[in-house]
């Protein structure tokens, strides 16, 4: 910090010295113009030079301090990547404001003496190099004051060393920016569970395996869904398609000996799917964030051709002896016909418990039991494949998420959460390298028994990789 004050000192020295020439330049033009008057040599005229005046002048030389102003202002700001790093607070203190805002009065600065605005200080923290603290930033209204020199001229030595020891006065500690995500060109990650390509303009594309509204990761709803997406800002916005997975995930798949992955029971369906999550400015920073989410699925009618081709076994034909189709024979096949949740997710300010959150909501989702032929046709014949829908399973979830994340100067460390909503599911992670996460789901029935399309229980893990170039 010693150093950037000693380049910042130079640079407005070298700045200060180019600005006192330009000025000195500019007024002895003024007058050298004013002094010279017509000249002729012979008999041809000379062309007289164009007057400026001392008014000119000086509204040449404001300018040039208005531009030299904006400058210095730059290099004293902060980088908002680094923010978190910094202690930032909100003096609350009467008189302490109050003398705050006399001495901007007397800086110059246009400010209501019974200003009722927020006062907010930043602070450089010590660093094993130096125990010394600076204040960078005091900002009030829309007036903003930059870099320890300049604070320490304005408010004086005494209500500096005050503001600065942070004791003998009221103020409340405020939550500091994360650290920025800035995407050089692109950003990408990737598990099992999907991944995201984002663009340095926040568009991309995105990929999602599994429903975790309902509980059903990875390959439960026999989809997977590929979307537009939009992350700009506090806004996430997403909008595409799931497709049915076909053959994959319809048996166990073995990993290893003694590791294998379950299948999945419902057979999917396309669909046409939505997702938006926006923040919501209703509350203050120090009080906490919320969060607004919305999630949408809509399936259109399959036929026999989008299933897999085990859907044209006799187990699943219509009228088959032993079955009872009008109330979904017990071999019928299964898909997520509709789902959709919305919630509000509350952040707790850092001063109660910083990286906890909840989330509360509700919505429901459909499950379609189908059977291949339609009577009265003999189900043996093989041309009979027009597909019987009977009676949707509609199913009303409330939504409940408590959930925590834990976060460092060098961002996210690790997250756990418990999810109700059809299931129970929990998700945790944890950054084994700032590109390598390992993260894990598990999702079980409680309360009731497993549907004929579920398992009891279900785990998922896998890495998820995190590239940004």
């Amino acid at each position: 910090m010693h150093n950037d004050r000693m380049i910042i000192r130079r640079t407005m020295k070298t700045l200060l010295g180019i600005f006192t020439i330009v000025l000195g330049i500019s007024v002895s033009t003024a007058f050298a113009q004013q002094g010279g008057g017509q000249q002729q040599t012979g008999n041809i005229q000379q062309p007289q030079p164009t007057a400026t005046n001392v008014t000119d002048s000086l509204r040449i030389a404001r300018a040039e301090n208005e531009a030299l102003t904006r400058i210095l202002s730059s290099i004293e700001s902060i980088d908002t990547a680094r923010q978190n790093e910094l202690i930032q607070w909100i003096i609350t203190d009467r008189a302490v404001r109050s003398r705050v805002i006399s001495a901007l009065r007397k800086g110059g600065y246009r400010i209501s003496p019974n200003s009722v605005a927020e006062l907010t200080v930043t602070q450089k923290p010590p660093t094993p190099a130096s125990e010394d603290m600076a204040l960078l930033r005091v900002v009030i209204e829309q007036i903003g004051i930059y870099g320890e020199p300049n604070i320490r001229r304005v408010l004086g030595q005494d209500l500096y060393e005050k503001i600065n020891g942070r004791t003998g006065y009221e103020y409340t500690l405020i939550s500091t920016e994360p650290v920025q995500q800035k995407i050089q060109f692109v950003y990408m990650d990737a598990s099992l569970f999907g991944g995201d390509i984002i663009f340095k303009s926040g568009f991309g594309f995105g990929m999602n395996v599994g429903n975790d509204y309902i509980g059903y990761p990875f390959w439960l709803p026999g989809t997977i869904g590929t979307y537009g997406l939009m992350r700009r800002g506090t806004t996430d916005f997403r909008l595409g398609l799931e497709w049915p997975l076909g053959q994959s995930g319809i048996a166990p798949f073995v990993v290893s000996q003694g590791l294998q992955i379950r299948e999945h029971k419902l057979v999917g369906a396309m669909a046409f799917a939505a997702e938006v999550k926006q923040e919501l400015g209703l509350i203050n920073e120090q009080s906490g964030k919320l969060h607004f989410g919305l999630q949408f699925l809509d399936a259109f009618t399959p036929s026999i051709t989008s299933f897999p081709a085990f859907a044209n076994d006799d187990r699943f034909k219509t009228g088959t002896t032993g079955k009872s189709a009008t109330t979904g024979a017990p071999d019928s096949l299964f898909y997520l016909a509709f789902s959709t949740h919305a919630y509000v997710s509350y952040r707790l300010p850092d001063q109660t418990m910083k990286g906890a959150y909840v989330q509360v909501g509700g919505g429901m989702h459909s499950i379609q039991p189908v059977t291949v032929g339609v009577a009265p046709f003999p189900a043996n014949q093989p041309r009979n494949t027009d597909l019987a829908f009977w009676d949707r399973k509609n199913y009303f979830d409330p939504f409940l998420k408590l959930g925590y994340v834990h976060s460092s100067e060098s961002g996210d460390e690790y997250g756990v959460s418990v999810q109700y909503s059809n299931e129970l599911l929990t998700d945790a992670w944890v950054k084994l390298f700032p590109w390598l996460q390992i993260e894990m789901k598990y999702a079980t029935v409680i309360g009731r028994d497993p549907e004929k399309w579920e398992w009891k229980d279900y785990v998922m893990v896998s890495p998820k990789l995190t590239l940004n170039f």
